[in-house]
């Protein structure tokens, strides 16, 4: 993949990988959706382009898809958004900086020029919020011209309900809170994605895919985000919604109690699609289901802009 620079509207910057160069031609779909990855805590929009079997990039040659891959607020070259505002938390900002400045930017930059007809966005793990936020807010703004045209979303790696033993980071009595909440690297291999869920190749990756993770992004999971978003945000999303939720998930509970409860949320939804993927862990995009997962969701994609293009028409 390529990298790629933007300055957005506020002045700041955003950084990212794309694939465009391979995409295009005579097979292109009729309604092209341009497919936008969101990448969770602790990595960056390499997350999607591990090497040559682990990247967004086959599906996307193959399917003739536009790929951009961001890096959110605060990580690599992208400008942070801190200090949180009063009132305020990570999700929400992380969500308002995503539909204020960074979608409307890759719809100009990418989505356009490449002739496509909307934007779906694919979410893993900590992406899942802002994501999430983003869509319930731009559905709230159908009275007036979106300023990106959002056609689906795709969440993996996150619900609403944890899997047992999993609670608010522990802080020694009397402590500031650390800044980042950091993994040891053999922990995060072990728990993300434990011996028999990934060719053993990808883990000489794990220390160039780290990154540094705030400790209020991890701790509003359970301060913000579980007590919310059931209420607040899920209700409100318009677009269709697809969940992949993988059974040995180290975070969330990988059951089809969990899948049900986190479905039910998106009530104003026109479609949720939804699975429990049998053995695989967290970091779907990096395990062997890699392939199988970038293939239902690039399908999953054009199916979405499908939706959006013929509804305009009627």
């Amino acid at each position: 993949m390529e990298p790629f620079t933007l300055v957005l509207a506020n002045g700041t910057t955003l950084t990212g990988l794309t694939n465009l160069s391979g995409v295009g031609g005579p097979t292109s779909p009729p309604f092209k959706p341009l497919l936008v990855g969101i990448h969770g805590g602790t990595y960056s929009s390499a997350y999607f382009d591990v090497d040559a079997k682990h990247t967004a990039a086959l599906a996307s040659n193959a399917l003739n898809v536009p790929w951009v891959g961001i890096d959110r607020p605060g990580y690599k070259g992208t400008t942070s958004f801190y200090p949180i505002h009063p009132g305020s938390s990570y999700p929400e900002m992380d969500g308002d900086w995503l539909h204020k400045f960074i979608l409307p930017a890759i719809w100009g930059e990418f989505g356009e020029p490449q002739g496509c007809n909307s934007m779906v966005l694919l979410c893993h793990s900590l992406g899942v919020p802002a994501a999430v936020i983003a869509a319930a807010t731009l559905a709230e703004e159908a009275a007036s011209p979106a300023s990106y045209p959002l056609s689906g979303i795709i969440l993996s790696g996150f619900g609403t309900q944890l899997a047992a033993g999993q609670g608010p980071p522990q802080i020694a009595e009397g402590s500031a809170p650390p800044e980042f909440a950091n993994v040891p690297l053999e922990i995060k291999d072990a728990i993300m994605l434990p011996p028999g869920t990934c060719d053993p190749s990808v883990y000489e990756h794990t220390a160039r895919l780290n990154t540094h993770c705030r400790f209020e992004e991890v701790n509003d999971i359970h301060a913000v985000w579980i007590p919310r978003v059931k209420v607040a945000w899920a209700p409100r999303v318009r677009v269709p919604v697809m969940i992949g939720l993988a059974e040995r998930d180290c975070f969330w509970a990988g059951n089809a109690v969990h899948l049900k409860d986190f479905v039910a949320a998106f009530t104003e939804s026109p479609s949720v699609s939804a699975g429990l993927i049998k053995g695989a862990p967290h970091n779907l995009e990096m395990s062997l289901w890699s392939q199988g997962w970038y293939a239902r969701c690039f399908g999953f994609a054009l199916e979405c802009a499908a939706y959006f293009g013929v509804a305009l028409r009627t």
